[in-house]
């Protein structure tokens, strides 16, 4: 072998070893440790909610109108007062009305006393009729007997006539009276009939004259109810305690039956809330809220929700659901009809529970964990840890663990463990972890 050969071969053992140093040296310096953020875990509630824009209005506003139309005489009413029930807020003009009413009473008054003087005159006639229909009775009666003695009479005469008793001339004398007996019998007859006729028609014709005078009673106290309640409604009145928002009449205008001015009870007021379709199945009534007043976003108003309309409303692609939400305590002037708000529903509510960042869950084969890491100055070791997720916001999850006892094993879970939160998917179990100290002084994590 040449000099050359060995020397070559010298350099190469001699890289052969310093690569092989190389190597070991790495394979005992510790890999480099994984940067994330980590925070601290928090026992606390966990509430989940839906929310919503809606809008208060009072729960009672009444847009007034006249009954009937005509010129405006009177408006007390001005925007923005307060005003009382029962408080004329404005009237029309009513003085053709009074003028028929007037009419109508003096008609009334009237028909009034004709009626109270019909019965006793009907009662006058019909004993006077009466009396007629007795004399015509008692006539007919004298006539049936002068005409029964005028029979016999005739037949005495005829059988004396038979007998030679008497002259032919007497004969007819008697037949000649009976005859004129006879038609006062029937004139007798005729006129008493013609007496109960009479009679008959005059308590058909008193009743049918009680019955006018009677329907002309009820007709003229109808007519003058109808007038004295125009006359009343003549006047708009407020219906309840309230202040006015809007008046849309001056005297001297000529009005119909539209709505001229509205009342709203600034006492009683509510919510009309809108949530989307896709979140509104999770509302029931009863459920408790927090309205947030766009212009004050630091207020908040507990609510209740009391009513959720059956139907939605199309808007655009999807839609809306409207329900109806009652303030806890009256808001006074924090709120006031018309204000817009954010409505923000309670659907679930954990009154304790251990609180994880969303941000620090992850999964694998269907199961969710955390990276629990496990050091004090700012470098540590990743340990998966799993959790079951019992419930979740925007922000945090509420998780089940196992009891945990001072000495517990790793794996169990306590309130101010550190987790991390950024880069979660790449932290490998037993990785190690650098971190920055987290900031203690936040907010909890279920605020």
């Amino acid at each position: 072998m040449t000099r050359r050969r060995r020397l070559w071969l010298v350099a190469l053992a001699l890289v052969i070893v310093a690569v092989a140093a190389v190597v070991a040296w790495q394979a005992r310096r510790p890999a480099p440790a994984v940067a994330t953020v980590v925070e601290p875990l928090a026992r606390g509630a966990l509430v989940r909610e839906v929310t919503g824009t809606g809008v208060v209005e009072a729960e009672r506003e009444r847009a007034l109108s006249f009954s009937f139309g005509g010129n405006v005489a009177e408006v007390r009413a001005v925007e923005g007062e307060a005003v009382e029930a029962g408080e004329v807020l404005a009237r029309l003009d009513v003085g053709a009305l009074e003028r028929d009413a007037e009419a109508v009473r003096a008609s009334l008054a009237s028909a009034r006393a004709d009626r109270a003087r019909l019965e006793p005159q009907q009662r006058v006639d019909r004993l006077e009729l009466e009396s007629t229909v007795r004399q015509a009775e008692d006539a007919l009666v004298r006539a049936e007997r002068a005409r029964d003695d005028a029979a016999r009479e005739l037949d005495l005469a005829r059988r004396l006539f038979d007998v030679g008793a008497t002259a032919s001339e007497d004969v007819r004398a008697v037949e000649e009276a009976f005859d004129a007996a006879e038609r006062a019998e029937q004139q007798a007859r005729l006129t008493a009939s013609s007496a109960r006729s009479r009679l008959v028609n005059l308590e058909q014709l008193a009743a049918a004259q009680i019955a006018a005078s009677d329907a002309q009673l009820a007709q003229l106290e109808i007519n003058l109810r109808n007038l004295e309640a125009r006359l009343q409604d003549a006047a708009l009145v407020a219906p309840f305690a309230g202040v006015v928002t809007l008046v849309s009449v001056r005297p001297g205008d000529q009005v119909a039956t539209q709505p001229v001015i509205t009342v709203v009870d600034t006492d009683e007021l509510q919510v009309r809330g809108r949530f989307d379709e896709n979140r509104a199945v999770e509302l029931q009534v009863g459920q408790g809220a927090v309205i947030v007043p766009d212009a004050d976003a630091a207020v908040r108003l507990a609510a209740r929700l009391v009513r959720i309309s059956p139907v939605a409303q199309r808007e655009g692609a999807g839609a809306q659901v409207s329900a109806v939400l009652a303030f806890d305590e009256p808001p006074g002037a924090t709120v006031r009809p018309g204000y817009t708000v954010t409505v923000r529903v309670r659907v679930r509510e954990i009154a304790d529970a251990l609180l994880v960042p969303l941000e620090a869950i992850s999964g694998r084969d269907g199961a969710s964990y955390v990276v629990r890491v496990l050091a004090d100055d700012g470098v540590g070791t990743a340990e998966h840890v799993p959790v079951e997720v019992i419930e979740r916001n925007p922000t945090v999850a509420a998780v089940r663990v196992g009891p945990v006892a001072e000495g517990a094993a790793p794996g169990a879970l306590r309130e101010d463990d550190l987790v991390a939160v950024v880069d979660v998917d790449a932290i490998a179990d037993g990785a190690r972890v650098s971190f920055a100290a987290p900031d203690r002084g936040g907010p909890a994590l279920g605020d």
